[in-house]
C-alpha cells in the first residue's frame, strides 16, 4: 500500500506508507466490554472510576463502545438511573441503538462479568492501549509532516515529543484534597525546612547570604541573574556551578548551555577559578610550581565531577528542551545553567514579531522546561544601557534588555552590581583581596528581596563571600 503525493514540481509520486494502516492499532475489546459492563451494573461507582481513569470516550478503540460510554456519562451527569434498559432507550432516542449492536449487545456486556472488583485493572488495560494508539497517531502525523511540511526537523521532533508526553498524561486524574488531609504533610514540610533539608530548601548556591533569601534553587524554578556586560554574570554562574557540582553535601550533575564561549573556554575558567590561579600566569609564562600543583589538584577534583557543557551557538528552545530531556533520562541532571538568554532563538522565526516578543517566547519556554523536568534553571540575562544612567547605576527590573516576560516568568531575579569604573584603577593587592560587589535580589516569588555583599576576584573570574564589616569594624583594630 502506498500514499500518493506531489513533488516540488507538482508531479505525482508514491511513497511507502510507514504508518502501516493495514494493521489494526492496539486494542482490547474484551477489556472495553468489561469496563462498560461494570458501568451498567454498578453505577455510579464504576462510572466514577471510569471517568477518573479513562477520561473521555477517546480511550475506547471501538466506535460503538465510544458511543455507549458517552451515553452512560450523559445519564450519569443527569443523575439518572443507569442499566442496560435506560442506556438502550437513550441510544434508541438518538437513533444509534442498532449502530452499537442493539439491546442484546448491552445485555451481552453486562453478562460478561460476574463482579466489578477488577474495574481498575480493566480500565488500566484500556488506558495502556489508548496511549499506544496516541503514540502511533503522533508518529504517523510526524511522518506526513516530514514529507510535506515546510517545518524544520527540530521543530517536528519537538512536536512529536510533546505529543508523546501528552499521550502519557491521558486519563490522569486531577487530585482534590481536603486541608485536614494535608496537615501532616505541611507539618513535615516545616520540620524539613527548619532542618534545611535539601528536598525542601532546594539546591544551595554555595553563597549563604543568597541562600538565606531564596532558600536555595528549587525544582521547577527559573532563577535569573542579570547584569551589564563584563560585570560578572558568567563568573557568578560558574562560581555557583562549582559549588553545586563540587562542594554540595551530595554533588550534583549540572548541564550548562553556553552560547557566548566555547566548551574549552568554560573548562579553563572553571579549572583556574577552582585552583585559584590566574590564567594570565600561564599566558605570561610566570607560573610557579605551587600554582601548577594547585592546577593539578583542581583537575583531579573536577575529573570526578558531573559538569556537562553544550556550546551550541544561537540555540533554540526546542533544541535545548530535546537535549535536556534526553540527558536528564541518562544522567539525572539536577541543575541547568543558560549563558545567556538573549543569545537564544525562539522556536519559530516570525518575520512580523519584534525582538521583545521573541525573547518573551524564549523566557516562557525556559520556565516551561523547568516545570516539565522538575529542576531549577539558572538563566543569565543582559541589562540595557539605561542602567548606567540611573542613580548609582543600581539596576531595576525594567532594565532587563528586551525584557519581554522575563521578570514575569522568573521566580527569582537578581542583579550583580559593582562600580566597574572605579574598579578599573584597582591595585593588584585589591584584586587579590577581592573587589566589592553586591547581589541585589529584586524579585523573589517565594521569599523577600534583599542585598547580599559579595567579593569579585577578577584575576580568577570568580565570586566569594564578603563580610558586611570592614577592617575598621574589627574591635581588635581599635
Amino acid at each position: 500500500m502506498a500514499v500518493n503525493g506531489k513533488d516540488q514540481k507538482g508531479v505525482e509520486r508514491k511513497r511507502p506508507n510507514i504508518s502501516r494502516e493495514d494493521r489494526p492499532k492496539p486494542h482490547d475489546l474484551n477489556a472495553e466490554k468489561a469496563v462498560l459492563g461494570a458501568m451498567l451494573i454498578d453505577s455510579p461507582s464504576a462510572t466514577d472510576t471510569a471517568i477518573e481513569k479513562l477520561g473521555t470516550a477517546r480511550a475506547f478503540y471501538s466506535d460503538a463502545h465510544q458511543k455507549i460510554y458517552d451515553t452512560i456519562i450523559e445519564l450519569h451527569q443527569k443523575e439518572a438511573g443507569i442499566d442496560h434498559i435506560s442506556v438502550a432507550k437513550t441510544l434508541s432516542d438518538k437513533g444509534i441503538l442498532d449502530q452499537v449492536g442493539g439491546e442484546s449487545y448491552l445485555t451481552e456486556m453486562q453478562n460478561l462479568i460476574a463482579t466489578t472488583a477488577n474495574m481498575e485493572t480493566w480500565c488500566q488495560m484500556v488506558h495502556e492501549r489508548a496511549v499506544l494508539r496516541r503514540i502511533i497517531d503522533a508518529c504517523s502525523l510526524a511522518s506526513e509532516k516530514c514529507f510535506d511540511s515546510e517545518k524544520g526537523a527540530t521543530e517536528i521532533l519537538d512536536e512529536v515529543e510533546k505529543s508523546i508526553l501528552e499521550a502519557s498524561e491521558l486519563g490522569k486524574k486531577l487530585n482534590i484534597f481536603e486541608i485536614k488531609d494535608m496537615l501532616k504533610l505541611t507539618v513535615d514540610y516545616l520540620q524539613k525546612l527548619s532542618k534545611k533539608d535539601e528536598s525542601v530548601v532546594g539546591i544551595s548556591t554555595g553563597f549563604a547570604g543568597i541562600d538565606d533569601k531564596i532558600t536555595g534553587m528549587k525544582a521547577g524554578e527559573m532563577f535569573v541573574i542579570a547584569a551589564r556586560p563584563s560585570v560578572g554574570k558568567t563568573s557568578l554562574a560558574l562560581s555557583i556551578l562549582r559549588n553545586v557540582a563540587l562542594r554540595a553535601q551530595n554533588p550534583k550533575t549540572v548541564l550548562m548551555f553556553t552560547m557566548e564561549m566555547t566548551a574549552e573556554q568554560i573548562a579553563r575558567r572553571i579549572l583556574c577559578a577552582e585552583a585559584g590561579v590566574p590564567e594570565r600566569s600561564f599566558r605570561d609564562k610566570n607560573q610557579t610550581k605551587g600554582e601548577w600543583q594547585r592546577i593539578t589538584g583542581a583537575a583531579t577534583l573536577l575529573s570526578s565531577s558531573k559538569i556537562l557543557i553544550d556550546p551550541t551557538p544561537a540555540l533554540r528552545v526546542m533544541e535545548m528542551r530535546a537535549r535536556a530531556r534526553r540527558l536528564k533520562s541518562q544522567n539525572k541532571i539536577d541543575l541547568i545553567v543558560i549563558d545567556y538568554l538573549q543569545l537564544m532563538r525562539a522556536d519559530v522565526d516570525r518575520k512580523n514579531d519584534n525582538r521583545q516578543q521573541e525573547v518573551s517566547l524564549i523566557s516562557s519556554g525556559i520556565k516551561s522546561l523547568a516545570k516539565e523536568l522538575s529542576i531549577p534553571i539558572l538563566v543569565l540575562a543582559q541589562l540595557n544601557r539605561a542602567t548606567e544612567m540611573q542613580k548609582g547605576g543600581i539596576p531595576k527590573l525594567s532594565n532587563l534588555r528586551e525584557s519581554g516576560s522575563i521578570e514575569q516568568d522568573a521566580d527569582i531575579v537578581g542583579f550583580i552590581h559593582r562600580d566597574t569604573e572605579k574598579q578599573k584603577d584597582a591595585t593588584e593587592d585589591e584584586k587579590v583581596k577581592g573587589l566589592e560587589a553586591e547581589f541585589i535580589i529584586e524579585k523573589n516569588r517565594n521569599g523577600e528581596p534583599g542585598r547580599i555583599p559579595l567579593s569579585f576576584f577578577p584575576l580568577t573570574a570568580s565570586f566569594g563571600f564578603r563580610s558586611r564589616f570592614g577592617d575598621e569594624d574589627d574591635p581588635r583594630n581599635n
